[in-house]
């Protein structure tokens, strides 16, 4: 009876409603979709296949975090994708597969490369004052040309020991999880519980009332960018060791993808408005459809056909429960 009172204490509070029911709603439409999931295939619910979509999962909810970040700030970052590409294709140029050490600077290079991406962006961005979504369409040229020069076509060897570890299992569970929820506990206790997360909201809300404020627009700004494409840089590194090679032309789908996912999720294009708990709801809710469409045998022709459809419903979930609430 006490956690019955509690749940209904809970959901009936006006605070708690405003700040995470758009969030309930997406892990809602989640849980529906995993059950017709689960019906339309019975495989869908084994462990090897969760396991299969946390792993395919993965880099694009690093991707996603970096994103909904920066959307916070009121800018967005195009060039996410170009420098998942260039980190993975540095890693594995920089791999050692004979060395038992042969990982670790190949760790570094990748790591590398986001940080000068990042910084190229936020720089741009803060310092020559030219609009997030130029700056990065031009840096996204840069990026994939630069990936393409270093390396035209797939190919590269990979450090085994270390790709089986990232892929692999630690006490039955999966490195990938474990790595997940040490960055997620991160990024979001970063945006939601410090005063640079309140900084980058407050961007996002009103630049101009944020800077007369105090608040240091610039710093604040390169230091998203950065940390933005360090984690596209992560993804990076965990497709080198997942596919046990490099793919210079893999990063366009994950650009735009994460921009989906971000606002599936509830975080707002205008920008200060968001959760990220909301995004990895959204990159399941993605990750679902397409693992779903897969075991099923759906063409991939038709397979962005009902990703579209199905997204467009999500997106709507919100506008539905204003106007019930407003009724």
């Amino acid at each position: 009876m006490k956690i019955k009172s509690a749940c209904n204490y809970i959901f009936k509070d006006k605070y708690f409603q405003n700040r995470y029911g758009n969030v309930m709603l997406i892990y809602a439409f989640l849980l529906a979709l995993i059950v017709a999931a689960s019906l339309f295939d019975e495989n869908f619910l084994t462990v090897g296949n969760f396991k299969n979509l946390l792993l395919t999962s993965f880099p694009l909810l690093m991707v996603a975090f970096a994103q909904g970040m920066i959307i916070f700030t009121g800018g967005i970052d195009l060039s996410l994708g170009a420098t998942v590409a260039l980190s993975n294709v540095a890693c594995v140029l920089l791999m050692n597969p004979d060395s038992p050490v042969g990982f670790v600077l190949p760790i570094f290079g990748g790591l590398g490369v986001g940080l000068c991406c990042g910084i190229a962006n936020g720089v741009i961005i803060s310092k020559a004052k030219i609009p997030p979504i130029i700056t990065t369409t031009a840096t996204t040229a840069i990026y994939e040309g630069a990936a393409l020069l270093l390396m035209n076509e797939p190919g590269g060897k990979i450090h085994r020991p270390f790709a089986k570890f990232l892929t692999g299992d630690v006490f039955h569970i999966p490195v990938a999880l474990f790595l997940l929820i040490l960055i997620f506990l991160f990024v979001r206790t970063l945006t939601n519980y410090t005063p640079y997360g309140k900084a980058l909201r407050a961007i996002g809300g009103n630049e101009s009332a944020a800077y007369s404020t105090g608040v240091k627009v610039d710093r604040i700004k390169i230091k998203v960018y950065i940390l933005g494409s360090l984690l596209a840089a992560v993804a990076g590194i965990f497709l080198s060791a997942q596919m046990f090679s490099a793919d210079p032309r893999l990063g366009k789908q994950y650009s735009m993808n994460a921009v989906t996912a971000s606002v599936v999720g509830g975080i707002l294009l205008t920008g200060a408005v968001g959760d990220l708990m909301g995004t990895v709801a959204g990159v399941f809710i993605i990750s679902v459809i397409n693992n779903m469409l897969n075991l099923i045998g759906v063409s991939s022709y038709y397979q962005f056909v009902f990703q579209g459809l199905i997204l467009i419903v999500v997106l709507s979930l919100p506008a539905i429960k204003e106007k019930r609430a407003m009724n």
